[in-house]
Parts: structure tokens; sequence; C-alpha cells
């Protein structure tokens, strides 16, 4: 172990101080850390202690590693109480998916643990598993995931004791329990970021420079909470600030062009058309009522007047969109092409690890697009942009905000930054003589350009 986490270790297992509050850069090891403080504990002394997550996956990937270094020594596995024979011993050596584990003592007294998840997506059913159990000791990992209220329900499980022991660690990500402790004086405090992870030697330089351009760095690998201004009760942040938008007045488009299509039905809501090409992005088109006749329509008449490829046109596939890619499909048949738009669900599965969705990656591409340079071309609509927020789900990955939850807050569809965003969900291919113009990208939690 590294000094930071031979210092989690032993507040674990020694149980230096009732309340701990501890922060460390991502992939320090933390969960290993914990796991094998914990195991050491229940497999020495006569307690109960209970690991609770922000889910339930989460909980398991620590009881995992209790179980893995079970079998490391006689000292543990001899003590662990399987009442259905070796080959259920066996069994739980290879799948690792036990949620509760018995330790005997050999003065025939028990050490126990296990895990629960205070997955915030569904506060009912959490909270009523957290309060039908009591444990004096509990570790809370990815602690800033987990809302207030079922935090508050878990920190009721201590009650059954006096000598209690609370013990909380993971990324600043919210501005809830998490964050007013960090202030507490009560609690003991370890802050383990990259800085120390680098001097420990559990990362590099060189990775912390790639990773100061990823979203979360400042959470991630700072340890620092986003200001409280930025912040709302949800745990959203602004994704673009209104200072970097960059205006402009119209121009042509240079080379490649790619158009993005939000379509709406007969509603309130507005289908709108936003083209792009490598420097600046434009509003091009506007319907107040639609049908997938006319929107198709228009699109196709876009893409002639902008020469714009079949595949460089995205349109949102889900609803109304994808009524629309099929009307683009028959009026491809009739002029014989048998060339496709590019239709596709923004709630898919994105390709990169730390985000939601595609959405949610589509929107941080974008992002970083203005932030290097990306320019707009003049539109009252572009104010749409002010109104997208993010923040890490349950997990850790980036999520940006429902539109049923802008709609509860007053916020009608985003549909030209929508648009806008539609044209970043395929990479581009790499060109060697257009480049945009550099600006500093500014992270929202540290305030530093790089």
């Amino acid at each position: 172990m590294t000094d930071g986490q031979a210092e989690i270790f032993l507040l674990i297992f020694q149980k230096r101080c009732k309340r701990c509050h501890i922060r460390t850069f991502t992939r320090y090891g933390k969960s290993h850390t914990v796991a094998l403080a914990v195991l050491s504990r229940v497999a020495t002394f006569p307690e109960k202690w209970c690991i609770v997550s922000g889910t339930e996956k989460q909980s398991r990937i620590i009881m995992g590693y209790i179980i893995e270094h079970t079998f490391d020594n006689e000292y543990t596995k001899g003590k662990l109480e399987i009442t259905t024979g070796g080959d259920a011993l066996q069994r739980l050596r290879i799948e690792r998916s036990k949620s509760r584990l018995t330790f005997r003592h050999t003065d025939n007294t028990i050490g126990e643990v296990f895990i629960l998840s205070g997955d915030s997506r569904n506060k009912q059913k959490s909270g009523d598993a957290v309060m039908g159990f009591g444990a004096p000791n509990v570790v809370l990992d990815e602690a800033a995931l987990v809302d207030d209220e079922i935090e508050a329900k878990i920190f009721r499980m201590l009650g059954d004791k006096i000598d209690n022991f609370y013990f909380k660690i993971g990324n600043p990500f919210r501005l809830n329990h998490f964050y007013r402790d960090a202030n507490d004086p009560n609690f003991y405090h370890i802050n383990v970021d990259w800085k120390r992870g680098v001097a420990e030697g559990r990362t590099t330089q060189e990775f912390i420079d790639e990773a100061m351009r990823k979203p979360f760095f400042g959470v991630l690998y700072d340890n620092k909470f986003p200001p409280a201004d930025m912040v709302d009760d949800k745990g959203y942040v602004p994704l673009l600030a209104e200072k970097e938008l960059r205006i402009i007045e119209p121009r042509d488009f240079v080379g490649e062009v790619r158009l993005g299509v939000d379509p709406a039905g007969l509603g309130s809501d507005e289908t709108k058309w936003v083209a792009r090409d490598a420097f600046k992005a434009r509003v091009v088109g506007t319907e107040k009522i639609s049908t997938p006749k006319s929107v198709a329509q228009t699109t196709m008449t876009l893409m002639h007047q902008l020469k714009v490829r079949p595949e460089n046109v995205f349109i949102d596939n889900f609803g109304e969109g994808a009524n629309v890619a099929q009307e683009l499909m028959a009026i491809n048949r009739l002029n014989h092409s048998d060339k496709r738009v590019t239709a596709l669900n923004v709630g898919d599965k994105s390709t990169g690890e730390k985000f939601m969705n595609l959405r949610a990656q589509a929107y941080w591409t974008m992002r970083e697009w203005i932030l290097k340079g990306g320019e707009l071309i003049e539109d009252t609509n572009w104010n749409e942009l002010l109104d997208i927020k993010y923040r890490a789900n349950n997990t850790g990955r980036l999520q940006v905000m429902p539109k049923s939850d802008m709609f509860k807050l007053g916020i009608m569809s985003p549909n030209t930054a929508d648009a806008l965003m539609l044209t970043f969900c395929k990479p581009e291919k790499k060109r060697s003589r257009i480049k945009l113009t550099p600006k500093p990208v500014v992270n929202y939690i540290t305030g530093r350009s790089s």
C-alpha cells in the first residue's frame, strides 16, 4: 500500500476516529483498500459492518474484493462460515457474488459484513431497504452520489449502538451531506488529490495532463467541490456560460457541412434545422407546425442548398423523428438513391464510458468544440444552450438534464440546442489542414485554463 492507502486502512481497522471523511482522486484504489480493512476487522472482532454505495453494483465491487481476499490466508479463510458445504465455498470463491458474509471467531462470537444500495433513482425502495437494517459500523462509498434523504436513513442505522463508526469516502460531485461534512470539525479528514497520487506513484503526470481535458477533472482528480453558485439542488451545472458563446455575423460555410434536424409535431414545439462546418454553426430552418412529410421535404431542400451528403444529416430517430427518417427513405427511393441519412436515438448507449448516453456524449463534444473556438452565427435561439445542464449521475457518469426535468422547471424543449448537438453524435474525419482557432478550455471546477 501507499502511505495514503495505509492511512485509510488503519482508520477503519483501528477505528481511530468515530467519524471519517475521505476524498481520493479516481482510480486510487479506495474500494480495494476499504475492502481489505473491513475484511481484517470483521475477521478479528465480533462486529457488524455495513457497506453502502450509490448503486448495488458498486457495493458488490467492494464485497467482491472482500470475498477474493478472504481466501488469501488461513486466518480469514478458516473463520469464514459457510453452512452448505465445500461446493458452496468453491462457488463463492469463483463467483464472489454473496451480499452477506459471517466470520466465526475462536470464542464463538461472529463478525459480519453485508452490503446495501443507496440508489437515488428509487428513493422509496432504497430508503425502505436501508431502514430495515441496523449496523454500528457503516462505510458509505461514493458518498456524494447518495442524496440527503437516503443518507439520513443510512445514518439512522448507527443508532442501535453508542459505540458507532461512520466512514464516508468518495469524489466531491455534489453539494450535499458530503460537502457539509467536508467542513465539519467532528470528522477526521483525508484528501488525496492527483498531486499526492503522482508523488505516491499511483498515477503519472502524463496521464493527468490528458485527463485535464475530460469531464469532471476538478471533481475526479483535484477533489474540489463545484462552486455553490453554479450548482442547483439536484447537482446540475450549466454546460456553457454566456461569455463562452462566440456569436458572429453570417459567413459562408467552408468544406464539409453537417445538418442536424430536431423534429417537432403539431404542438407548441418547433422543428429546428442547424448546419455547421468545422468552424461555425447556423440555424438554417424553423417550422412551427410540422408533419413528417414537411420535415422531410425541408430537409431535402436544405441538403441540396448546402450541399450536405446524406450521411452527414443527423435526425433524432425517437418519436416524430422516426417517421421523418421513413419519409426521407421514401423520397430517396423515388430519386433512385439508396443513400440514407443518419437516424439515431440519443438515448442509446454512448461510446465513451464516462457518459450516461449518446446525448450526454454529444453535448459534451459540442461543448469542447465551442470552447476550442467554434462560432455561432447570430440568432436569438442560441440562448437555449444556456439552459442545458449536466451532472454526475448515481454511477458517476455524465448526465445531461432530461427534457422532462427541464419542463418541470418551466424550460421549453431546447430544439435548437438539440439540433446542434445531433451534429456531434458521430466522430468527424481527421483533417490535416483545417484547424479551429485555439481557445483556452476553462474547467468549471478549478477555473484553470488549459
